[in-house]
């Protein structure tokens, strides 16, 4: 299900859009567009639709535009907000990064991110005769999928180096980025947006030309996937990320799952190290569905099932060659399964590549994971620098420390004051108990148990996740008596069963 665009406007801008750098376009006839000249009814719209993802606010007939932004970001944490202002002032830039905004957007900016989303999602999306409206149509598609959309410029990181920089990315390459790496000396936009690194390309230096295309993928054809489902969904994408391997990310993931679905979310597990994942042996589902086979038949994405725990399970391939065909058709992969789940905690690889773009340009919320290394912490520091150049916005990004404990060498403090100020989060040390769970397959366990490490993630997520009826009160899990009894009440109940 391709989302939407919401755009406010006045109507003066919108009966002459070369006024806001859009020159020659016809914005009526763009079908991925809803146009509001009316701060009032725009607010009232978004209240009930889901389908807009992201806002843009140029000017607006009855409110302020920051005022508007601000109100919309406050309304739904998890929509992209992005102020477009062709003069930019410390004033602005303070308002918007106080609101939590997502971007601020130049007027090169806004236009190379309106191109993008033109070329992408304006394609013929083809569903099945009797599909739903979530019927998903472009994987397998030769030559990949639609590359991702532009990412956000980055603003409201604080005194960062990440701040103040506007940019757009339009098939993986920044445009209109100002200040830091990845602009001039003299703080100007470096060019074109082919002039800017995607996450690939930033990576390539190191790692050699990419491999050729197998005749597999040659051979791919148009296919069609076709998702079953009540109502229509927009699943909250929570990535695990960290800059270098070793950092726990991939515990964090399996017991995210497991936590999301404690809360009464319909969760799946996404195993995005396309090399070396281990979700499956994690949560002890072996034969759990892989990434490759459901691009082979994509049919089978409807057939993805909760495990014993309740958490569905979407595996890394079982041949990492094919992991760089997997990569470019992940956009239109994860735009089917966002239409089929609530949550979605993607783990991700340690070596950094276009499917982390992928991820971090669709999140509502980045988990950033740090350990007790001075070498992990500098990663995290390239990490953001890379994502700065390729013009992916640090607004969702929420930083972790792991491993946290009595005579640890790092805390939250620490990693706050290097990454000069942002927040972060801790996560305790759970001991061998962890490794131990996570080898047997069983990370509801560590729950129960009452394991500091799984309590910890649980207070992060309870800020995190949305709320869900049907939850085990992961709020109140400072007593943490409700979710144990839970979890033995439901234990019995699939005893019972057997």
């Amino acid at each position: 299900m391709k989302t939407l665009v919401a755009l406010c406007a006045d109507e003066t801008s919108m009966r002459h859009p070369e006024l806001i750098g859009l020159a020659g376009e016809s914005l009526a006839a763009q079908g991925w567009l809803r146009l509001f000249s009316s701060g009032a009814q725009l607010r009232t719209f978004l209240q009930a639709d889901r389908l807009v993802d992201e806002v843009w606010v140029v000017s607006c007939d009855d409110v302020e535009p920051i005022n508007l932004a601000a109100t919309l970001k406050s309304d739904r944490r998890s929509l992209r907000v992005c102020l477009v202002s062709f003069q930019e002032t410390g004033s602005l830039k303070s308002r918007a990064s106080a609101a939590s905004l997502d971007a601020t957007l130049t007027r090169q900016a806004f236009a190379t991110r309106y191109a993008a989303f033109k070329r992408t999602r304006s394609e013929p999306v083809r569903v099945e005769a009797g599909a739903s409206a979530s019927g998903i149509a472009g994987l397998g598609r030769p030559g990949g999928a639609p590359q991702p959309s532009a990412a956000l410029g980055v603003q409201g990181f604080g005194p960062s180096e990440l701040a103040g920089r506007p940019a757009s990315v339009a098939s993986g390459n920044a445009a209109g980025a100002t200040g830091g790496p990845g602009s001039g000396a003299s703080g100007q936009p470096c060019g074109p947006p082919s002039a800017a690194p995607s996450v690939g390309a930033a990576c390539a230096a190191a790692s050699g030309p990419a491999p050729k295309p197998s005749a597999a993928e040659q051979a791919a054809r148009p296919i069609t996937v076709q998702v079953v489902q009540d109502a229509p969904r927009d699943a909250f994408l929570l990535p695990v990320v960290s800059g270098s391997g070793g950092a726990g990310k991939s515990a964090v993931a399996a017991l995210a799952a497991a936590i999301a679905h404690l809360r009464g979310h319909r969760t799946l597990l996404l195993d995005f190290d396309l090399q070396f994942g281990d979700m499956r042996e994690m949560t002890g589902l072996p034969e759990a569905l892989g990434i490759d086979e459901a691009l082979a038949d994509p049919s089978r994405l409807a057939q993805l099932s909760p495990s014993a725990g309740g958490v569905s399970v979407l595996g890394a391939p079982r041949h990492l060659e094919d992991a760089e065909s997997i990569a470019r058709q992940a956009p239109a992969l994860l735009d089917a399964l966002k239409g089929m789940f609530d949550v979605i905690v993607a783990n991700t690889g340690a070596a950094w590549a276009d499917q982390h773009a992928v991820l971090l340009e669709r999140c509502a919320k980045a988990l950033f994971l740090i350990d007790q290394r001075a070498s992990s912490l500098r990663a995290c520091k390239r990490a953001l620098d890379l994502c700065a150049r390729c013009g992916i916005a640090a607004g969702p990004f929420l930083f972790a420390v792991n491993f946290c404990g009595k005579g640890a060498p790092f805390t939250s403090i620490d990693a706050s004051c290097a990454l000069r100020g942002a927040e972060v989060f801790e996560l305790a040390d759970g001991g061998m108990e962890v490794e131990e769970a996570l080898s047997e397959g069983r990370p509801l366990d560590l729950v129960e148990a009452g394991n500091p490490f799984a309590q910890s993630l649980a207070g992060v997520l309870a800020g995190i996740l949305p709320a869900a009826e049907g939850g085990a009160g992961l709020e109140e899990m400072g007593s943490r008596s409700s979710l144990v009894a839970f979890l033995r009440k439901r234990r019995r109940r699939r005893r019972g069963a057997a």
